[in-house]
């Protein structure tokens, strides 16, 4: 199988002839870029993930921009507090207000040439990853957290009409690309919205449908028309809501945190085995952060075992970014998936 029948195999829960991989966005933080360096001698992240075995690549391009956004004082703590940083919405007291002051515009969006990546990568699984435009996170963002979770439970009208904006601007970038031949030269459309901690969701699952739900259909919906498969990215503990993402037609959760409340690998193939697609599973902050090679090894192949039944599991980190994630650690993940390359590949002063 070629990366790219494996891919789209898997996310049609049929046989591969061995477990799809796929190192999450692409993306090399700059402590995980040095230690390839120093354990591998490898720099070149297209090297790595060759060397990995990732069946995928990606292309992710900014979304959200206007003029003079780049001037606004931002906090260099990440962090919701309402007092901190740019919130661009915390004057905002009428649906009217929120339309005035979050000026989105699709034109001014730079889409990739997706030809030319189809041509660089012919073999390869492609994803479009739109940048950040999600619904519930955002207003925590563009509100402060306590001044949105407040809206949604006292003046949900103020939040609707963001999520209305939200959502009319996802669907123009989305058709822009469509447009642009996304659909000709891609095979996934990823979208994301963070709205769970590790033991419970911010709001209500009630809410959540109400709310964010059918904003969130549309986008897919939009995308599934046009003949492309979604993938979802959502943090945390999202078990309560996994049948809605299968009622509105995402095909993949993207990320997936195991060590969240019912949501152990076993559990997920025995609730939504073969009807919706497991990609990652690979803790990024128990098992990559805390567990030693072997263990990594042997939690990744727990991961595959319980989806060996059913399909639809791609092996792949639940998130990025972690300075104490170090190349060993997703070199160990491939090494379980038997994807890494043994001609090439160095553990420390030991080839593997």
């Amino acid at each position: 199988m070629t990366p790219r029948e494996r891919a789209l195999a898997v996310y049609d829960f049929k046989q591969t002839d061995i477990p799809c991989f796929d190192l999450m966005e692409g993306t090399f933080w700059p402590e995980l870029s040095d230690d390839f360096i120093s354990k591998y001698g490898m720099s070149d992240p297209e090297q790595i993930q060759t060397a990995l075995g990732c069946d995928f690549r990606w292309t992710i391009f900014r979304t959200r921009y206007n003029p003079g956004w780049e001037n606004e004082p931002v906090s260099n703590e990440v962090t919701f507090s309402d007092d901190t940083g740019s919130r661009i919405l915390k004057s905002a007291e009428t649906p009217a207000d929120v339309r005035r002051l979050l000026p989105l515009d699709a034109n001014l969006v730079q889409l990739p040439d997706f030809k030319k990546f189809r041509n660089t990568y012919p073999d390869k699984a492609l994803i479009c990853c739109p940048g950040w435009m999600p619904s519930f996170s955002g207003a925590c963002e563009d509100f402060g957290m306590v001044q949105a979770l407040s809206l949604m439970a006292l003046e949900p009208e103020i939040i609707n009409e963001y999520v209305q904006i939200k959502k009319e601007y996802a669907l123009e970038v989305i058709r822009k690309a469509i447009s642009a031949g996304v659909a000709k030269y891609c095979d996934f459309l990823w979208l994301g919205d963070d709205f769970a901690g590790e033991a419970t969701m911010l709001l209500s699952p009630s809410m959540w449908r109400e709310m964010f739900k059918p904003a969130l259909k549309e986008q897919v919906q939009e995308a599934r028309n046009a003949g492309l498969k979604v993938m979802f990215h959502s943090c945390g503990y999202v078990a309560p809501v996994y049948e809605d993402f299968i009622e509105i037609g995402i095909n993949a959760h993207i990320g997936v945190q195991t060590s969240c409340p019912d949501m152990s690998a076993e559990e997920l193939a025995e609730k939504i085995g073969g009807r919706l697609v497991i990609h990652g599973g690979v803790d990024a902050q128990k098992t990559l952060v805390e567990g030693d090679f072997d263990h990594v090894v042997e939690q990744t192949q727990r991961n595959i075992k319980a989806f060996s039944k059913c399909g639809g599991y791609v092996v792949s980190n639940s998130h990025h970014g972690m300075p104490d994630i170090g190349a060993e650690k997703i070199v160990a993940m491939s090494v379980g998936a038997g994807r890494w390359d043994f001609n090439t590949g160095y553990h420390g002063d030991k080839k593997i």
